[in-house]
C-alpha cells in the first residue's frame, strides 16, 4: 500500500530516474517533482478497477493499493524488467516523506546542474530548508543512492 498521493509521485519520480521505464514527465512544484501523467494515471487505474483508492481521516490523504484481481493478472506475466526494481520500490514505500520530498527535488535540481552541493544548495533555497541540517544531508544522501543505482539495473 502507498500512503499518499505525494508519496506515490515521489516514488515513481525515483524509480524512473533509477532507470524503471516509466515515461512520466516531471516539473517542479512546491512539494518537489510532480508529474500530471502520474497523477492521470493513478485516476484512470482507480476508475478502471486497477487499484483501489482510499481516503483516511483527512478527505485530502490517500492510500492505493493493487486489487487482488490486479495482483492476480500481474502474477501471470513475465515482468522481469521490472522484478529489478522491486526492492527499491519497497525502500521507497516505507521512506519518510520529508526525506523523500527533499530528496526528489535535490535530484531535480541535480540532473540540471550536475553538482551535489549546487543542487543541495538550490533544493534547500526552493524548499526553505537549511542546508547543513541533518534531514537535508540525509535527503542528500538518499538523491545520491538512487543516482548512483541509475544504469545499474
Amino acid at each position: 500500500m502507498i500512503q499518499g498521493r505525494k508519496r506515490l509521485q515521489k516514488i515513481v519520480f525515483f524509480l524512473q530516474y533509477a532507470g524503471c521505464p516509466l515515461d512520466c514527465n516531471y516539473t517542479l512544484h512546491h512539494f518537489g517533482p510532480y508529474s500530471k501523467d502520474v497523477a492521470d494515471t493513478c485516476d484512470e487505474m482507480v476508475a478502471a478497477g486497477l487499484i483501489t483508492e482510499k481516503s483516511e481521516e483527512n478527505p485530502t490523504t490517500y492510500s492505493y493499493e493493487l486489487t487482488e484481481s490486479t495482483l492476480n493478472y500481474l502474477a501471470q506475466i513475465p515482468v522481469h524488467e521490472l522484478e529489478k526494481y522491486k526492492e527499491l520500490a519497497k525502500t521507497l514505500i516505507v521512506e519518510s516523506m520529508p526525506r523523500l520530498e527533499l530528496g526528489s527535488t535535490i535530484l531535480f535540481f541535480y540532473d540540471h546542474c550536475r553538482d551535489w552541493e549546487e543542487a543541495l544548495r538550490m533544493a534547500c533555497e526552493y524548499k526553505n530548508k537549511s542546508a547543513e541540517a541533518a534531514t537535508s544531508l540525509s535527503a542528500l544522501e538518499l538523491a545520491r543512492s538512487v543516482y548512483e543505482k541509475a544504469g545499474t539495473f
